[in-house]
């Protein structure tokens, strides 16, 4: 039974964990994903059952929160706050919890110093002060684990009578399937730690027990996890088959390895710069050898059952969602989430081990005491101190910050004539733009607003062109005297940044702050504003087979406008190699994507044109020679010669 003294240092850790989790709660503005949640969570249930259904996460999360709110009646002021105190009271009970486990594994030592682990962590502050699923995903996936430990440790209690016993056993089955349904509910990557946890608990049946009875209950909680999600798994499914959000080409898996691994050690990126990681997630790397040393060190019956929970749940989910990365290149190191609590578990269990270690061991060695002690300070110092810069970091650094559409949308407010519109792009934002501007606002806080393109989710299919920019701002902006350009994730539906190219050339720019990863631009147009939606071409191009087009050229202040078009659909990566040379000097030696490195011809649409330039100071009269070819087979398309802008 826990003693008074450990009572109270939990409860000190608890309220640490509190502490640390609603300082700053709302402090910084809804980022993209939060504005999501914010108005699928205040939909009715079945048009939130349809929008999940299409977007890339299950339901669960977003009814229980949308419950939250009905009960607050929230309003853009406080929306923020209410929707990020919901996940910081699961990042609480997470602290809780996984103080909890690690109690049951190895005793009131490990579960204060796992509690403790987890209420300073800068990745569990974060997560637990952001309006998405992550901090109850966490949550949900700990409980189930919890759970999954104490059915083996019924299944091996000698003391306890047989029928008491089996009450327990059922009880612990059934909340197991219920927590499992639930976590899958959250999200879909769950199924890979209830698979870590099946195969944890087989690999302690076939060692330990191995009995039918068991093995016939446990594999019945996993069928009804299973039959219970067979409603979504269609849902499920056809996300992975036709997400527009995922990319053709490869995953970095060398820079993936890098990011799970500070994700885990370090909290990068969400805490901590990744060039400033390298020393701190060595000195980790050290002291988890050291830790894992130290469990695997203890003899007592049953002391291997946490290190193989460990590390089944440390190691299975992340190598699958790698595979899975790899094979249709999307990666996030918080999609490793799931697996974070293990690494607390190393953590917290390993140094109580070296600060406690059994007497066997140091009966004959009595200088392994004061040694053991000593690491064990010096590696929870270590935790501590990197927990600490990475708290600091979150909280002021604002390399760190979330997106500032806030701060973007008070001062547009601020500022604003009555002529003027708003232009989103990319227009799958507008979730968290109208958070801040609900329809039911007053009519001095209404705003015409414009999507390009018209997007619910993100799609890297819809690429605009000069063509369709043009045609929609003519038809948007035509009855207005200005429009303030919100840009954000415009790299994917914009990478040639042809709204801007085209709004800088026919309309005024007006000057701007900066904000935080969020580019706002506010021009005011002409009387006579329209865009050709061809555009300005002073010189013709060239076609490379039957691939793509140089369409044409236009001289411009410093530099020469290139303008390219794709012949077909389905193109392979192509590249340009580029010379312009005048006079005997080569003013400018380029070979890259034609259209930048972030913009491949395979995301090139069809009858679209893309303009790109080339800094060049004075190139009338110089020599330009371009060749198109494919890099992965060397084959030439052909070749480009001409004398520019001679008049």
């Amino acid at each position: 039974m826990p003693t008074a003294r450990h009572r109270l240092a939990l409860l000190l850790i608890l309220l640490l964990a509190f502490g640390l989790r609603i300082y700053h709660l709302d402090v910084q503005s809804l980022w993209y994903d939060e504005g999501v949640t914010a108005r699928v969570a205040q939909m009715g249930a079945g048009e939130l059952a349809r929008w999940t259904a299409n977007d890339i996460q299950p339901p669960l999360y977003y009814l229980l929160l949308g419950g939250w709110l009905h009960i607050f009646n929230p309003w853009p002021g406080n929306i923020a706050y209410l929707m990020r105190f919901f996940s910081a009271g699961f990042g609480l009970m997470l602290a809780g919890l996984m103080g909890a486990l690690a109690r049951r594994l190895w005793g009131r030592c490990a579960g204060l110093l796992t509690a403790l682990v987890v209420a300073i962590s800068p990745l569990m502050v974060y997560y637990s002060q952001e309006a998405r699923m992550y901090a109850m995903l966490l949550f949900l996936v700990t409980l189930a684990a919890y759970w999954v430990v104490r059915l083996l440790d019924v299944s091996s209690h000698g003391g306890m009578r047989l029928a008491g016993k089996e009450r327990a056993r059922l009880g612990y089955l059934a909340l197991y399937a219920l927590t499992g349904l639930a976590a899958m509910y959250t999200h879909y990557f769950a199924g890979f730690a209830l698979l870590a946890l099946a195969l944890y608990w087989a690999h302690v049946w076939v060692r330990e027990n191995r009995h039918a009875r068991a093995l016939g209950g446990f594999a019945l909680a996993n069928a009804l996890i299973l039959i219970g999600y067979l409603p979504w798994l269609p849902a499920m499914w056809r996300r992975f088959q036709v997400d527009a959000s995922y990319w053709s080409g490869q995953l970095k898996l060398n820079e993936a390895l890098f990011k799970t691994l500070a994700n885990f050690t370090v909290g990068a990126s969400e805490t901590f710069r990744l060039e400033r990681a390298g020393v701190w997630m060595a000195l980790l790397g050290l002291a988890a050898v050291i830790w894992l040393t130290a469990l695997m060190k203890l003899r007592r019956r049953g002391a291997q059952r946490p290190v193989a929970l460990i590390l089944h749940w440390l190691l299975l989910p992340p190598a699958l969602i790698l595979f899975l990365a790899y094979c249709t290149p999307k990666f996030n190191p918080r999609y490793l989430l799931i697996s974070w609590p293990a690494w607390a578990l190393l953590i917290g269990g390993g140094a109580a081990a070296l600060y406690r270690p059994p007497a066997a061991l140091i009966q004959a060695r009595s200088w392994l005491r004061p040694l053991s002690r000593a690491l064990a300070i010096l590696t929870l110092l270590l935790v501590v101190t990197v927990s600490a810069l990475g708290l600091n970091n979150g909280y002021h650094d604002p390399n760190f910050a979330k997106t500032a559409w806030r701060e973007a949308i008070a001062y547009m407010f601020e500022n604003r004539a009555p002529d003027e519109a708003v232009l989103l792009v990319s227009g799958h934002a507008y979730p968290v733009f109208d958070t801040y501007l609900p329809p039911d606002a007053p009519p001095a806080w209404q705003v015409p607003r414009f999507r390009l393109p018209e997007i619910e989710i993100l799609d890297v299919n819809q690429v605009l062109g000069w063509e369709e920019s043009a045609r929609a701002l003519n038809k948007y902006l035509a009855r207005f005297g200005g429009v303030w350009l919100f840009l954000w994730q415009d790299e994917v539906v914009d990478p040639a940044g042809v709204v801007a190219t085209q709004l800088g050339r026919y309309a005024h720019e007006q000057p701007t702050p900066d904000f935080a990863f969020l580019d706002l631009r506010h021009y005011r147009l002409p009387p006579d504003f329209h865009i050709p939606e061809q555009p300005p071409i002073t010189q013709p191009g060239a076609a490379f087979g039957d691939a793509i087009e140089l369409v044409g050229l236009e001289p411009a202040a410093g530099g020469i406008w290139l303008y390219w078009r794709a012949l077909r659909a389905d193109l392979p990566d192509l590249h340009a190699a580029i010379v312009v040379e005048k006079d005997g000097e080569r003013l400018l030696e380029l070979d890259q994507r034609p259209v930048g490195y972030d913009f491949p011809t395979t995301r090139w649409q069809p009858g679209e044109t893309y303009p790109v330039r080339l800094p060049v100071e004075d190139a009338t009269g110089a020599g330009l020679r371009v060749r198109v070819y494919d890099p992965a087979s060397g084959r030439i398309l052909g070749d480009f010669e001409t004398e520019l802008f001679r008049k």
